[in-house]
């Protein structure tokens, strides 16, 4: 009775069992359109099984137990494809906000005011050739003058296009960098939270881990970012070779202001001497944009040069 009892008990545990674990495909399935959602997976373990031989002996060893549980229920990501996906999304923000930037300065040119501003240039040049075979005439003199004056008037138009433009750019930096430090501040929050959800050993923080992986992943669209999760769940972060997250905080980045144009430059305040006007730049300028040396990452960067 003992008997038929206990294969009644290890045959339920397994139904139980396979039932919690569609009700995860089924939380999977609901969430496939959730932003920054990753799929998680059961795995099954033995639940408790007792030796009724001494497994060291040359007999067949005996054994009962009590069925199958779970025993852990994981996140099925792959470090190696968050690392290039991160590369490449950083890679994906630095050429489209250089095309974006380039094809804005393009329009510029080609289209001021309905007509291309070489245009311009070329009107002028041919009123100095018309005015060439008879310089007093009074006429001539005057389509040069007019044309010199329009080709005056479009070029400061220009300039104050590209002024306007450079002061937008310089904004979107700002705007960025403040963004970089709300993202680094909140993933430092999540770590916290990990730890302490995951300290027992008993739980895995499924959304807290949602949540920072995404936060990540827009991170790595900023700048170059290099990650490492210890064994207690919390990710330590370096943002442009530099540390940005560890045990202790967040390094939030710094703008450096220009006293004469009034542009941004991004700096690490724990690294810099301000009261000696010493900056450590987040970003190296003066680097040769190569993909080979994965120095073509990051938005900021592009938005930079």
């Amino acid at each position: 009775m003992g008997n038929g009892f206990g294969s009644l008990y290890i045959g339920a545990s397994g139904l139980q069992n396979a039932q919690y674990a569609l009700n995860t495909t089924a939380n999977n399935l609901a969430n496939v359109n959730t932003t920054g959602y990753v799929r998680q997976q059961v795995r099954f373990a033995d639940k408790t099984y007792n030796k009724l031989k001494d497994p060291n002996k040359n007999v067949n060893m005996q054994q009962y137990g009590l069925g199958v549980s779970i025993g852990d229920v994981v996140h099925a990501r792959d470090i190696f494809l968050d690392k290039s996906y991160r590369q490449e999304n950083g890679r994906k923000g630095f050429y489209t906000s250089f095309y974006e930037i380039s094809d804005y300065v393009q329009d510029l040119f080609q289209e001021l005011n309905g007509e291309q501003f070489k245009q311009s240039i070329s009107d002028l040049h041919q009123a100095f050739q018309e005015l060439e075979p008879n310089m007093d005439n009074s006429t001539q003199q005057n389509l040069v003058l007019e044309k010199a004056d329009l080709l005056l008037s479009r070029t400061k138009s220009l300039y104050d296009d590209m002024k306007s433009y450079q002061s937008n750019i310089n904004e979107q930096i700002k705007d960025d960098v403040d963004r970089v430090n709300k993202i680094g501040n909140r993933i430092y929050e999540l770590n916290l939270q990990i730890q302490k959800v995951e300290a027992g050993g008993q739980e895995t923080a499924m959304t807290l881990r949602d949540e920072r992986d995404n936060l990540l992943d827009e991170l790595g669209g900023y700048g170059s970012v290099s990650i490492k999760e210890d064994a207690t769940g919390f990710t330590y972060v370096d943002f442009e070779s530099t540390p940005f997250i560890d045990d202790n905080r967040c390094y939030n980045i710094e703008l450096q202001e220009d006293k004469e144009t009034g542009f941004y430059t991004p700096y690490w305040p724990q690294l810099s001497d301000t009261d000696k006007q010493q900056y450590v730049r987040v970003f190296k300028k003066n680097e040769v944009i190569s993909t080979d040396l994965n120095t073509d990452v990051g938005s900021i960067k592009a938005k930079l040069l």
